[in-house]
């Protein structure tokens, strides 16, 4: 018996690897290469560690549906996308929705703020069921093209309501690649910096 199961071992110990072959680990969080967001797969664009909270506060990744490497071109591209951050360390839940809201109005018109002003007010409302984030939290923001809205969820958890509208998804990804970002999140981001798996 133990000689037909150890080829099985073998095989499944070879699989687990080629999986975990596919993760790139950043700053000690395992992110995958491909992620699925409805029925399509993503790609990993890139991945960078942030300081929205004026110090380092999320290692955060962006999928999309294929490759860009410019802010016009990721915020643009149609399809479904995700926006996925470990926290690197605990902070208010409300403190985390104001920085990404201020993130927003340094980082897009005033046209755009004020076309999406109903929009923006529900990122609270998003995280105000919540006292606080705590480190090594998964915060995970996708866009759902079928809906047309954007789905917010922590630790696997649905997190609010979804906020709809075409426009929101790209105004939270300003948040790490607009231009008023630290070049060296929106390189990461826009997968202008090499990682290693």
């Amino acid at each position: 018996m133990l000689r037909f199961l150890r080829p099985l071992a073998m095989g499944l110990l070879v699989l687990a690897g080629s999986a975990q072959a596919t993760d790139v680990k950043f700053e000690g969080f395992d992110f995958p290469t491909t992620a699925a967001v409805g029925n399509q797969n993503l790609v990993l664009n890139g991945i960078a560690a942030s300081s929205i909270l004026s110090t380092r506060s999320t290692v955060v990744a962006f999928y999309l549906p294929s490759k860009q490497t410019t802010m016009e071109g990721a915020t643009g591209i149609k399809g479904p996308k995700r926006i996925q951050f470990y926290m690197l360390r605990a902070v208010s839940a409300k403190d985390l929705a104001n920085a990404m809201l201020d993130r927003i109005r340094q980082n897009v018109t005033t046209e755009e703020f004020s076309a999406n002003v109903i929009a923006t007010s529900q990122l609270g409302a998003v995280f105000g069921q919540r006292s606080k984030v705590n480190k090594g939290d998964l915060v995970v923001i996708d866009y759902n093209p079928v809906e047309k809205n954007t789905e917010f969820s922590l630790n696997g958890k649905r997190l609010g309501d979804p906020i709809a509208g075409e426009a929101f998804f790209p105004m939270m990804m300003k948040v790490w690649i607009g231009p008023k970002v630290r070049d060296s999140t929106r390189d990461g981001l826009l997968g202008l910096v090499k990682l290693e798996g």
